[in-house]
């Protein structure tokens, strides 16, 4: 399993009363976090992941990375905390033997 570190406050905005995630701060850290935990370039990779999350401690939900060769690996993001806080994971059992 890779274990992203705790990610750092995303932005927030404001969305009918609610605050969410920027999903696209996320995304960017993700990408670059995951990236040099597995020693590839960041620029060969992408990551997408569902807007709309409202920050509450402990809502999961999942994004998706493409990595250099064009495999998709699923991210597992847990908000931490109700400030964007995150701890990302990939689950190793995607991944063939």
């Amino acid at each position: 399993m890779v274990r992203a570190g705790v990610g750092a406050c995303l932005a927030l905005g404001a969305c009918g009363g609610t605050t969410t995630l920027d999903a696209d701060d996320l995304e960017e850290q993700l990408r670059v976090q995951l990236s040099e935990d597995a020693g590839v370039d960041a620029d060969t990779v992408t990551v997408h992941c569902p807007s709309g999350i409202e920050l509450e401690a402990g809502r999961t939900f999942e994004c998706e990375l493409t990595a250099p060769n064009g495999d998709l690996v699923t991210v597992e993001v847990t908000l931490t905390d109700d400030d964007g806080g995150f701890e990302a994971v990939v689950p190793e059992q995607q991944f063939d033997d």
